[in-house]
């Protein structure tokens, strides 16, 4: 997902008009329905931790439940945080 300026002119401030979107594409999965875990009393991301970052202190305890999930048959974990969608392990999740 990005998200950019759209401004007739080039500099640093804050835009006045802008754009998102994303780019979707399925070529990994090739149209296969996706099996997810949904994991909940376990997060993504440590408690006041940086999530914006792959660091070993946010992926290293994720381990046990994705290995969990991977053995079991599914593709992936969906984490959940007080029920509410938070994201994926390595797939991007969007819901429409």
């Amino acid at each position: 997902m990005s998200h950019i300026s759209t401004d007739e002119r080039l500099g640093v401030k804050t835009p006045e008009k802008t754009k998102i979107f994303a780019i979707v594409s399925p070529s990994l999965m090739k149209n296969n329905a996706v099996k997810l875990k949904c994991a909940s009393g376990v997060y993504k991301n440590w408690p006041l931790g940086h999530g914006e970052y792959r660091v070993s202190g946010n992926i290293g305890p994720l381990v046990p439940t994705v290995h969990d999930a991977k053995i079991n048959g599914f593709d992936d974990v969906l984490w959940l945080l007080d029920d509410y969608i938070k994201e994926m392990t390595i797939l991007n999740v969007f819901v429409y």
